[in-house]
């Protein structure tokens, strides 16, 4: 990626974002910063879930319920933060679209936007992976309790192999 989406904010420039005096020109070049900026944001929070399930993977792996159940409130987190992200970004998509539909700046965004989907997909299949071993191991634990509950070693009530009363004798 070359240009003005190198992960930096370039802002609005020396000009204020409400000045009057932006030539059309200006005005697209600074939505296409701010979509490039705000997809860039995007991509970042990608990276942070990708490392997310990697390390819940992990912990999925080795038992660690505690680590789990963190690895989940952060999930839960960063697509809170990718889906608000997300309501920005498609508006201003189409109205960038609309108005400066042959924009040289349109090569760049179509690169971050592939590069997108290409770490929503990733997320996808590792997020699917974590829920099948989660699955698994779940699965596993409950066939050790079903063990430990049908197990010999149990207690058994010293009623337990006694008959059931079928006539009772009540005198007075």
């Amino acid at each position: 990626m070359t240009g003005v989406f190198q992960g930096q904010s370039q802002g609005f420039g020396k000009r204020g974002a409400n000045s009057g005096d932006f030539s059309p020109v200006d005005h697209g070049c600074a939505r296409a910063r701010y979509l490039g900026e705000l997809l860039i944001a995007q991509q970042t929070r990608f990276g942070l879930y990708l490392d997310v399930l990697d390390k819940q993977q992990e912990a999925i792996t080795n038992g660690r319920g505690e680590e789990i159940l963190f690895y989940v409130e952060l999930e839960e987190q960063i697509e809170k933060e990718l889906f608000s992200i997300q309501k920005v970004v498609l508006p201003l998509e189409k109205g960038y679209d609309a108005a400066y539909p042959a924009d040289p700046q349109q090569v760049a965004i179509t690169e971050l936007k592939a590069a997108l989907e290409v770490c929503k997909n990733e997320v996808l299949i590792r997020s699917k992976r974590n829920r099948e071993l989660l699955a698994k191991q779940m699965g596993e634990l409950r066939a050790q309790i079903e063990t430990l509950r049908a197990s010999p070693l149990r207690r058994i009530s010293v009623y337990a192999s006694t008959g059931v009363a079928s006539c009772i004798d009540i005198q007075m």
